[in-house]
């Protein structure tokens, strides 16, 4: 794996130059920060959810089928050993939900797919599904809960009503949310995936074109939106954030490097590591800048939006760094 180096990083500059198109359009102010928005609500609503379906559409035989369980496996792995981490450091290191969804979730669909089709192939892509499935279902339930608990402590120590008159608000609130999380449209993408993919169901060629073709824009339309925020906002003022170094190195390295002695313990398993490449795809998506979706949930309640992205942004850039020392050390680990 240590021979994906160069060809890693060549990618990863490919998308910081997107990050630099955007910074471009903003300064040169044929667009404006709130662009941004939009085109964040095509990316999660449209261009993700096309992602899913897509990569759940391909055609595989039953090696490959054992290949995706595996990854899903891997993905599992992966999560929850995130979960547990950024769980374990709340209280000593007083994490805010951003600082603390930020470590435990990366930008695996927008950030992770351009690679490992560029890198590895589009072959590969379905692999990665199994990541963002994971992800997804974990980030509208644990994310939202996280927020929304956080939140309502929050709101407990501002106001002082009534134990019955929360007690509704708050009923009222999860029930709202569970409707948020079924028919939000990655997880009914999910679904329908699944669906199509154990049924072997054939969407019309035009049909399987067009979501094909719209997936393929989302990690140029992510690095895009990166770059406008980034435009718009002073450098000096990302990197004044003192915590924002702790949460980065957490993020970035601590957590995936736990994640890769992990699996270098199981790889002892007969069988479980005889693929190191299907590895590398969970692993890239694990050592992934922190989760997009966090700024969006910390615009959504009102909690830190602008640090949020500027976690965002600054975990992507320094990508760069962290994740081809990574999967060089995973070549090493896992000889």
């Amino acid at each position: 794996m240590t021979n994906l180096v160069f060809p890693l990083v060549s990618k990863i500059l490919s998308l910081l130059v997107l990050v630099g198109a955007g910074v471009v359009l903003v300064k040169t102010k044929l667009l404006k920060k709130e662009d941004s928005v939009a085109l964040s609500k095509i990316s999660v609503f449209l261009l993700s959810p096309c992602v899913i379906v897509s990569s759940f559409s391909m055609k595989v035989d039953g090696k490959a089928g054992q290949s995706l369980l595996l990854c899903f496996f891997y993905a599992i792995l992966a999560n929850f050993l995130f979960l547990f981490l950024g769980t374990l450091l709340r209280k000593p290191l007083h994490l805010s939900p951003v600082e603390e969804m930020s470590m435990e979730y990366t930008n695996c669909g927008n950030f992770v797919l351009p690679i490992v089709a560029s890198v590895l192939g589009e072959e590969y892509l379905l692999y990665v599904s199994a990541y963002i499935t994971v992800y997804n279902l974990l980030v509208w339930t644990h994310g939202i809960h996280l927020f929304q608990g956080k939140a309502g402590q929050h709101k407990e120590e501002q106001c002082n009503e009534n134990q019955s008159e929360k007690e509704q608000s708050r009923g009222g609130q999860k029930q709202n949310a569970f409707l948020k999380i079924l028919f939000n449209p990655n997880i009914l993408a999910i679904l329908f995936g699944v669906f199509l993919f154990f049924t072997k169901v054939s969407l019309p060629a035009p049909i399987s074109l067009a979501i094909s073709d719209l997936g393929k824009m989302i990690g140029p339309i992510s690095m895009l939106i990166t770059g406008i925020i980034l435009g718009s906002m002073s450098f000096k003022k990302i990197v004044s954030y003192r915590r924002i170094y702790m949460v980065t190195a957490f993020r970035l390295l601590f957590f995936p490097f736990i994640y890769l002695l992990l699996i270098s313990v199981l790889s002892r398993i007969d069988g479980f590591l005889d693929n190191p490449v299907l590895f590398l795809v969970t692993f890239l998506s694990a050592m992934a800048p922190a989760a997009a979706n966090v700024s969006q949930f910390a615009i959504l309640y009102g909690k830190e939006e602008e640090y949020a992205s500027c976690i965002n942004i600054f975990t992507t850039l320094c990508t760069i760094i962290s994740m081809p020392i990574l999967v060089y050390l995973s070549g090493v680990i896992l000889k």
